[in-house]
């Protein structure tokens, strides 16, 4: 599942992921009590971080966009 960040959320343990509105995050993991694991498409970076904080991206072609979009970044950083 991908989800977009609609509010800024700043981590508060090693183990959170700070996001800024409009990251999308590849979510790997849920937990009822309201959290979310998951992958920060720009950067790769991992961590929890409130499912206050973002929405279920929804739309197919857009959930495609940015997979190749995070390819891109990836090959980009193999390549510097």
């Amino acid at each position: 599942m991908q989800v977009e960040v609609i509010r800024t959320y700043t981590a508060k343990q090693p183990d959170e992921l700070s996001l800024q509105v409009a990251d999308v995050v590849l979510v790997s993991q849920t937990v009822e009590d309201g959290w979310y694991e998951g992958e920060r498409l720009r950067d790769g970076e991992r961590g929890w971080f409130l499912t206050e904080c973002a929405e279920p991206i929804t739309c197919q072609a857009t959930i495609e966009r940015n997979m190749q979009r995070m390819d891109r970044l990836q090959g980009l950083e193999t390549n510097v």
